[in-house]
């Protein structure tokens, strides 16, 4: 646990896995009118249980391998990112942070259509990164009754002060066209949208440029 200040004066709360159900329980809320894991997990035999598992992931990946901050201890919102060499979620990697047992709590069918967005998914994410040194926001959710009040932003803008000190893009997915806008608030654009084969819904694919005079470009 701890707190970090950076260059615009934000403090933010390090969680730990202490804080795994406060933090499952925020993102929970955070994306419960999410519409693509809406249909993800619509017949899974037990949905919260598989919502659980599915967003305790990210977190204990971060943990391991990147970052996950929140701002505060009572877990209003919350953010995991990680270097860019870890973008990819392997199974070796998910069994080192602990994450991959989480797996076994998701239904038939929610591990199927897990497979069709990542069939599609990580092909074009590796397009884009290629050659490229980034972080990679795994996931950012603020709960709904904080939501408006700026924790985003908040959270965004440790983020971008890493990004830039150390020359790195960044790298983001969101499943709500709603959202383009706060991303291109904080100098995201839009690099591609994907429909997914059978879910048919789409998913939009976001970078930012570090604000630096050198990118972060490898070779």
């Amino acid at each position: 646990m701890g707190v970090i200040v950076d260059r615009h004066s934000t403090l933010l709360y390090r969680s730990t896995k202490e804080d795994l159900p406060k933090a499952v329980a925020c993102l929970k809320d955070a994306f419960a009118d999410d519409p693509l894991w809406a249909a993800i997990f619509k017949n899974d035999p037990d949905r919260e249980k598989a919502l659980a598992a599915f967003f305790t992931f990210p977190l204990l990946y971060g943990m391991k391998y990147g970052q996950v901050w929140a701002t505060s201890p009572e877990i209003e919102g919350i953010a995991a990112w990680v270097p860019g060499k870890y973008a990819e979620m392997t199974l070796w990697r998910m069994l080192c942070s602990g994450a991959l047992s989480y797996g076994t709590r998701l239904g038939k069918e929610t591990r199927r259509n897990l497979a069709i967005i990542s069939k599609q998914l990580v092909p074009a994410r590796k397009r884009w990164t290629r050659n490229k040194r980034f972080l990679y926001l795994a996931i950012i959710g603020i709960s709904s009754a904080a939501q408006g009040k700026g924790l985003g932003s908040k959270i965004m803008e440790a983020i971008k002060e890493e990004a830039d000190r150390n020359k790195l893009y960044l790298y983001v997915e969101t499943e709500k066209e709603e959202n383009l806008l706060f991303y291109q608030k904080h100098e995201f654009v839009l690099w591609q949208k994907i429909v997914f084969e059978e879910i048919n819904l789409p998913m939009w694919l976001m970078e930012r440029r570090p604000k630096t005079g050198c990118l972060g470009r490898l070779g």
